[in-house]
Parts: structure tokens; C-alpha cells; sequence
């Protein structure tokens, strides 16, 4: 009886052994798995903290553009996807209806701002120098007709279904708009001169009226 058991015990205790080595391995490559997964995750999450920035807000129905006063139209309705935003130094949150508007108030506020805007596809936020700037014939609310694209693939996909749009730089953009502020400005600035100098020439009327 002896002689049997003891290798029965032997073979018992080497079984154990093996499922003691086997047990550690599929819990060393279980951890192993769960640091690569943990690994993939956090990279994942730093290619979306990247594009998104959770100070990002988003418009509501009586939110109006900073700049020009005009309504800023929220992510589903028509034209909520030319809608831009801009975080100041301060962390404030402003938005704006068009992108003209964004880089007109860094000049009217002498400010430097984080400015975001909308892919087009999607509707999310995109910080606008990760983005492909592509200008079109589509009425925007300020007349600037630019849409933006996260992936510059989707950006050459829409140029090739609209032969008339193009890719555009932020910067051309900045002249355009500080050009036609200015435009603006000296426009304003003539009326009001031509006011006073109407108001002036009603007044030495009067004048002549009463001396008459």
C-alpha cells in the first residue's frame, strides 16, 4: 500500500505544483494585460484631452457673440456649426457666431485667447490650430463661410465633393478680419463726422433763419 501511495502523493503534489505555476502565469499575464489596457486607455485619453478641453462650454438660446452682439447659435441648429469660443487668460468662457468675430476680439481686446471652433461633421470642439480651415460658398452668420474638419482626410473629402473650397491659414483669416474692422471703423468714424458737419450746417442755418 505503501509503495503505491507515495507516488500517488508525488504526482498529487507535482499536479499541485504545476497548477500553483500555472495559476501565477495566467495571473502574471492577466496583470500584464490589465497594465497594457491601462496603458492604451491613458493614451487614449491623451489624444481626447488634446482635441477636447473641459473648460470648453457650450452656447444656449440666448447666448449672444461678444463681439458683434448678434446670436450665437447652439451645436444642432442651423448654423451652430460656425459657432466659435474662445478661454481668455483668465479662464473666462466667450463665444462668438463666426470666426471672424474670435479673431477680432483678441485685436479689440488686445488679448491672446485659447479660440476653438466646430468640425464640421461631428459638431464637436476642436482647438482651431489642430484643425484643417477650409473657406466655402456656405452663408455663415457673419458672410466668413469657413468650416473646420479635425481630420485633414474629411477636409480633402469635402474640397473634392465642392471644387469652389479651399484650404485657408488662420492668419489670412486675422488680416481679413482686422482689414475689414477697419474698413468698419473708418466708415463709422466718416458718419460721425458727416453727422456733427450736418448738425453744424443745420445749426449755422437756424442762425441765419433768426437773423434774417
Amino acid at each position: 500500500m505503501k509503495k503505491i501511495w507515495l507516488p500517488v502523493l508525488a504526482a498529487s503534489l507535482l499536479l499541485a505544483a504545476c497548477g500553483t505555476d500555472e495559476d501565477q502565469g495566467k495571473k502574471e499575464e492577466t496583470k500584464q494585460d490589465i497594465t497594457a489596457n491601462e496603458a492604451e486607455a491613458k493614451d487614449k485619453s491623451t489624444q481626447v484631452a488634446s482635441l477636447v478641453d473641459p473648460r470648453l462650454q457650450e452656447p444656449k438660446e440666448d447666448t449672444m457673440c461678444e463681439m458683434c452682439n448678434m446670436k450665437v447659435y447652439m451645436k444642432d441648429e442651423d448654423m451652430g456649426e460656425f459657432s466659435t469660443q474662445a478661454i481668455k487668460e483668465d479662464g473666462t468662457v466667450t463665444f462668438y457666431d463666426d470666426i471672424g468675430c474670435l479673431v477680432n476680439a483678441e485685436v479689440a481686446n488686445n488679448e491672446k485667447n485659447e479660440k476653438f471652433v466646430r468640425d464640421f461633421n461631428t459638431k464637436d470642439w476642436v482647438k482651431v490650430d489642430d484643425a484643417t480651415i477650409v473657406k466655402t460658398d456656405l452663408k455663415s452668420p457673419m458672410n466668413w463661410g469657413y468650416v473646420y474638419f479635425k481630420d485633414k482626410a474629411d477636409a480633402d473629402k469635402y474640397i473634392a465633393d465642392n471644387p469652389t473650397a479651399h484650404v485657408e491659414e488662420l492668419q489670412k483669416i486675422k488680416d481679413d478680419a482686422l482689414e475689414r474692422r477697419e474698413k468698419k471703423m473708418k466708415e463709422k468714424a466718416e458718419k460721425e463726422a458727416k453727422g456733427e458737419s450736418d448738425s453744424m450746417h443745420m445749426e449755422e442755418k437756424n442762425q441765419d433763419g433768426h437773423s434774417h
